[in-house]
């Protein structure tokens, strides 16, 4: 497969890859990412189909994008990198390290879904319908209303609108296939996150209706060394609500082990 990833890295260090969310591309970790790079090399790169990387033609699955994780991770040259991912990048994270065990430092799996329900996989699917009839605008509105609470969304209005645009630019085509594979999932889950052999973080936000407190409890007992932890007051997207409380959390997860 021919990879035309792009990839933007800051920082010295021990390297640390960040991956976004279906629909969003590498500016999501913006309001992070020069606190982090005092910490870190940071890598952080657009999936297939989103930001500066153009889509694949075909269907999508989850083995493509284990493929353009591991072109990354090969073409930075990066020896066991922590990787944090949110949403669909968790997805992707978990999935590459099933198949390359050994290849990742530790994991932060950030508001990433786990053993959903059937009623949960309906949701998604008529968000998806929605999504078909409607286009990208639709998706905007409804993720932002999602995301963030209406005095937050008032308080921030800049930190909207990045969001927003970010998804009302994102290919329509590009997005339905991602948006698929989020909710088909990786064939190897659940029974895969037993073979996990990283230290985990599972961290979500106390209100994120898609990404449950329940869904990283679970996650964090199912692998083998795993722990979760609850951001209070937050919803989907940690690093856009409160940039500060999340890169003290993951630093302090990276450079102890602890989640406290």
């Amino acid at each position: 497969m021919k990879h035309e990833t792009f990839i933007r890295v800051e920082g010295t260090g021990a390297p640390l890859l960040l991956i976004h969310g279906v629909g969003l591309d590498h500016t999501m970790w913006d309001l992070v990412a020069s606190s982090l790079a005092g910490h870190r090399r940071i890598v952080r790169y657009d999936m297939m189909g989103h930001g500066r990387t153009p889509d694949l033609p075909g269907d999508r699955s989850i083995e493509d994008f284990v493929s353009e994780l591991l072109h990354v991770v090969q073409s930075q040259d990066l020896d066991q990198p922590e990787v944090v991912g949110i949403s669909l990048g968790g997805m992707v994270a978990l999935a590459t390290s099933i198949r390359n065990q050994g290849r990742f430092g530790k994991l932060v799996l950030l508001n990433t879904v786990f053993d959903r329900s059937a009623n949960q996989i309906e949701e998604l699917k008529e968000r998806l319908a929605i999504t078909e009839t409607d286009g990208m605008n639709a998706v905007a509105k409804m993720a932002v209303d999602r995301w963030f609470k209406p005095a937050w969304q008032a308080e921030h209005p800049e930190r909207v609108l990045a969001i927003r645009e970010r998804l009302q630019s994102t290919d329509l085509s590009a997005y339905l296939k991602a948006y698929n594979l989020f909710i088909e999932g990786d064939p190897l889950m659940p029974e895969g996150a037993q073979r996990i052999q990283e230290p985990v973080l599972a961290m979500t936000g106390e209100f994120d209706l898609g990404s449950t407190v329940e869904m990283s409890t679970a996650l964090a007992g199912a692998v083998q060394n795993g722990q979760a932890r609850i951001l209070n007051k937050l919803h989907h997207l940690p690093p856009i609500e409160a940039p500060e409380l999340f890169v003290t959390a993951l630093i302090n997860f990276l450079e102890t082990g602890a989640t406290q």
